[in-house]
């Protein structure tokens, strides 16, 4: 499961696309530390800066402590305290050797620090200086509390998610921490690339909130256009059927019938030959109409026999269809194991302890294995402030 290291062609050690450009990280739980870990994986040096005795709170999210160990590989750990003038100042120092700053307190908490970014530009005018919160610096929610659960319920995701007649739910994952990460790192890489033309630095606002939009890109156009809101239809596509998943005798698959040629070769399977003959069902757009008559048909042929077959005379026509995997599943998939999807850790440090996370699909412009493992607490301070200040000169953090 772990990638081994490459040498490119002139028989260096690849270091990944960020190799130089230097990140501090005064972000904490998730999509800050997100963020800081994908540029950690493309190259960069990840300073990660932590609260003195007790550091980033998803250190203690557990057990299993997924949170922390899942997104806090490829950094440096220093404690340093960002409430006294000591703490402020090694920060300062820090920056003024970076290249980006990503931080995801609650809007104004880095002012109250004097660490905001008119503050910090003035001594580092080049510095990219990325803000990470659930709503925005603007706006009249941006002073409220927000996490994952929080955003995706204000963002209607909840509204769309979840069995028709059920309740509504969030994704299976934190979505709006992973998506606002993600918007983040574009940011950030967009402003690299223009800071080689202008010589300046930036100010990048990302609101979880905004980010959770993009997902949500059919549904809102969908109402914007015809003043009427998605209805909630569970794994069902409200655009088109059978679109769905469904129970065989022995466990759920997935399916999709996305046009007219994948219709007639799901009817050539013998047991929905029938289905040929219901005037109901003969075009796509009647289907979507009469789709509980059909469905209710379509679920009992499958109920009869086990998924395995289905998916096999489903796979014989080219129709999309896959099982529904466990975790246990997925873990152990051929498919994942080869193409290095997930990657190995050990955490705490020193410990022996080998625990298997979600890879890199950024690998081909990142580093080609993991640099460093999720660090301890302050396990690099010392390495940190000899680098800043020399052996002769190191200030105590915090």
């Amino acid at each position: 499961m772990v990638s081994s290291n490459t040498i490119d062609g002139s028989g260096a050690l690849k270091k990944g696309a960020l190799n130089g450009i230097r990140v501090v990280d005064v972000s904490r739980a998730l999509a800050g530390p997100f963020t800081t870990m994908l540029m950690g994986d493309l190259g960069a040096d990840v300073i990660k800066l932590e609260m003195p005795g007790t550091g980033d709170e998803s250190r203690y999210w557990g057990p299993p402590f997924a949170t922390y160990m899942s997104s806090n590989r490829n950094k440096r750990s220093a404690e340093v305290d960002l409430h006294t003038d000591e703490g402020r100042n090694i920060c300062l120092d820090l920056i003024r050797n970076a290249d980006v700053l990503v931080e995801n307190f609650r809007p104004g908490t880095m002012r109250r620090f004097k660490l905001d970014y008119e503050t910090v530009a003035k001594i580092k005018p080049d510095l990219i200086y990325c803000s990470i919160s659930a709503y925005g610096q603007t706006g009249p929610m941006s002073h409220r509390p927000g996490i994952d659960l929080m955003v995706q319920a204000v963002s209607g995701l909840m509204s769309q998610t979840g069995e028709p007649d059920g309740r509504a739910m969030k994704a299976g994952g934190p979505i709006a921490d992973i998506v606002g990460g993600f918007s983040a790192v574009v940011s950030i890489m967009a402003s690299l690339m223009e800071r080689r033309e202008t010589g300046r630095g930036r100010y990048i606002d990302i609101a979880m909130l905004d980010a959770l939009m993009m997902v949500l890109n059919q549904q809102i156009v969908t109402y914007t256009a015809t003043g009427k809101p998605y209805a909630r239809v569970g794994n069902a596509h409200p655009l088109m059927a059978p679109y769905e998943s469904f129970p065989a005798s022995d466990r759920e698959f997935v399916m999709a019938v996305t046009n007219e040629k994948a219709w007639k070769a799901f009817i050539s399977i013998p047991e929905f030959a029938h289905l040929d003959e219901v005037p109901e069902f003969k075009a796509q757009v009647d289907r979507n109409i009469n789709r509980v008559k059909m469905l209710e048909e379509i679920y009992r042929v499958f109920r009869a026999k086990p998924a395995e077959y289905w998916l096999a005379e489903l796979d014989k026509r080219g129709i999309p269809s896959e099982p529904i995997l466990t975790l246990p599943e997925v873990v152990s998939h051929p498919h994942i194991k080869e193409r290095g999807s997930l990657m190995e850790i050990e955490y705490p440090p020193g410990s022996g302890t080998r625990v298997v996370i979600p890879g890199m699909p950024w690998r081909d412009v990142a580093a080609p294995r993991i640099q460093r493992d999720p660090p301890g607490l302050g396990q690099h301070t010392r390495e940190v402030l000899e680098e800043l200040y020399g052996p002769g000169g190191i200030k105590a953090a915090g």
